[in-house]
């Protein structure tokens, strides 16, 4: 057992080894403060932006923490939903990856992102990792990972489309310029139409745009997969998007008035693309995009500045303490699963063994005594 924990850790500090290797710090970091320093720039700069952030600081005090205490719970019924999708997606009758391992997962792989940026690649490579340690063919993970992001996001973008045409045709109550409405729902339209024939355009495409077709492409018919087996747990990647933005509500809700649904809905939305930026925790693309989209859709600067800075305390920096238990965790089960791959190949290991020392044993034939 000894030797198996040694085995373990040096696996493990290789394969962390590897994550960091994967992941340039050192670039994320000079980002990160050139992104402070334009932001700093732009407050000092844009006419009306440091009375609004200094407006907006004044309220922190103010916060009635009965709505904060409710941002809280939201949050984690958010991450519930992604941890019941990931199950819904990643679990079969050889699986290992339950609830509890699904949760383990989740968490570490949020912890990751944030400290690792670089678009989510950090949790995505840590959620790889585990899923391979599991026992999961590689090439089942790459297309059950990818299938479980075309069921997250597809949320996102039919959501985009939706409140963006909505509020472009009066529909849904709010306004807003067409560039953020009718674009943006044309854009999130565009993005469900290339997925889902993805596989057909990669026929026509060269090189890795090829590669990257097909690879969407198999992601699209394992999420069709999923759909078509009508898991209920399928909801989870609503869930995980419906209370993420209750956690904007109610922040905005904590220190006064939350804007209208489809403007709140749409500007977070329009947020999230920053977290796409290769930034530590994504920091200055998401609070300035989600900011920059509520006030560009008429939300008032100082009520929008305070609101998603408390709501990115909670959606992005809180769940990183459980994630960081959740990886100890993980580690821990990652362990216990090599040790039960292990034990019968060690006890099948002994049994020839003996078998070899019993047919290696000289045998004793009595010779005949002389008359």
């Amino acid at each position: 057992m000894a030797a198996h924990a040694a085995t373990h850790d040096q696996l493990f500090d290789s394969d962390l080894r590897a994550l960091r290797a994967s992941v340039d710090l050192r670039k994320g970091a000079l980002v990160v403060a050139a992104v402070a320093a334009v932001g700093a720039a732009l407050v000092v700069a844009l006419p009306g932006a440091y009375g609004a952030v200094s407006a907006a600081f004044a309220k922190l005090g103010h916060a009635d923490p009965r709505w904060l205490v409710l941002a809280l719970g939201l949050e984690a019924l958010s991450f519930l939903g992604h941890i019941v999708l990931f199950r819904a997606v990643f679990l079969d009758r050889s699986s290992r990856i339950g609830y509890a391992a699904s949760y383990d997962i989740t968490l570490a792989g949020h912890a990751a992102t944030r400290l690792f940026g670089a678009a989510g690649a950090g949790g995505i490579a840590l959620q790889v990792w585990a899923l391979r340690r599991s026992g999961m063919p590689g090439r089942t993970v790459g297309t059950r990972m990818l299938g479980f992001l075309v069921l997250l996001y597809s949320f996102y973008a039919l959501a985009v489309a939706a409140v963006g045409l909505g509020l472009w045709t009066g529909v849904l109550a709010g306004g807003g310029s067409i560039g953020l409405t009718l674009i943006a729902g044309i854009a999130a339209l565009a993005l469900v139409a290339g997925a889902l024939g993805a596989a057909a355009l990669a026929r026509r495409m060269p090189g890795r745009l090829a590669q990257a077709g097909a690879a969407v492409g198999d992601g699209v018919r394992e999420a069709t997969a999923v759909i078509r087996r009508r898991d209920p747990r399928l909801v989870g990647g609503l869930m995980w998007w419906a209370f993420d933005i209750a956690v904007l509500w109610a922040s905005f809700r904590a220190f006064g008035a939350a804007p209208p649904l489809a403007i709140l809905v749409l500007g977070y939305f329009l947020g999230q693309v920053g977290n796409a930026l290769p930034f530590l925790g994504s920091v200055g693309g998401v609070d300035g995009g989600m900011i920059g989209a509520l006030v560009a859709l008429g939300t008032n600067p100082a009520a929008a500045v305070v609101a998603v800075v408390v709501y990115r305390l909670f959606s992005c920096w809180a769940p990183t303490v459980p994630g960081g238990f959740a990886f100890a965790s993980l580690r821990r089960r990652v362990a216990s699963w090599k040790a039960d791959d292990e034990s019968p190949e060690d006890e099948l290991a002994a049994a020839r063994q003996r078998r070899h020392e019993r047919v290696a044993e000289p045998v004793l034939v009595a010779e005949p005594v002389a008359a």
